[in-house]
């Protein structure tokens, strides 16, 4: 490959990567509210409007993020523009020229990634769905357990050309413990609200009252210096 050519692959692999980065995260916050709601369910009951928004909200993020990684349309940066890049750019004879191939098939093959199409293609960016949601339902539905796995899949998938041509792996698991413990915080909080809900209404009067004084003090400032 020439450096421009090498460079354009690279940065694809690197988009790739952010996809299954961005997926990891909003699967591990899902991981963790599922959790809290087993353990807490009245907790998460009393804030049900809030919680339900950022789990469906979450779900349709994360099979948009997943759905970037098999998109063959022209202008998307996915495993197909990589495959593509790769058949273009290496030379005649070049070991992973093959692997292209294994991989393609592999990609193919994910059943979840075909589900999670589906909810891309037919409920999130498109309602397209022709018979009743429940039987759509029952023949995509995804768990968390299955997301991971598929995640993992394709990270393996990316590994096989970045590891052989720029040394290079992507952790994208990372996110994971910060999602779950901003979500542990979030479920401390409304614990301790519905444990004592006058500390927590001080609490949020200090906040408001905290908020005021910097403002006031900004705007003192402000005229003082004018």
């Amino acid at each position: 490959m020439t450096p421009e050519q090498d460079q354009c692959t690279c940065q694809t692999t690197e988009t790739i990567a952010e996809h299954l980065v961005y997926a990891w995260n909003y699967c591990a916050t899902l991981r963790a509210l599922q959790r809290h709601a087993r353990e807490y369910p009245k907790i998460l009951d009393a804030h049900g409007h809030f919680i339900s928004t950022i789990y469906f909200a979450l779900w349709d993020a994360l099979f948009l993020k997943l759905a970037h990684c098999s998109d063959k349309r022209k202008e998307a940066t996915g495993l197909p523009k990589l495959f593509k890049q790769l058949r273009a750019y290496l030379p005649e004879g070049h070991q992973l020229r093959r692997r292209v191939d294994e991989e393609e098939r592999n990609l193919s093959s994910l059943q979840a990634q075909a589900k999670v199409e589906n909810w891309r293609n037919q409920v999130v960016a498109h309602y397209t769905i022709s018979n009743k949601f429940s039987d759509f339902y029952k023949k995509n539905v995804c768990s968390l357990d299955e997301i991971e796995a598929l995640i993992r899949s394709l990270n393996n998938i990316l590994h096989v050309f970045s590891a052989e041509l720029w040394e290079q792996g992507f952790c994208v698991e990372d996110l994971g413990p910060p999602a779950h413990q901003g979500i542990d915080r979030l479920v401390q909080m409304m614990k301790r609200e519905a444990e004592n809900p006058a500390a927590a209404q001080l609490a949020a009067r200090a906040v408001e009252l905290g908020v005021f004084q910097v403002l006031r003090s900004r705007l003192r400032k402000f005229w003082d210096e004018g």
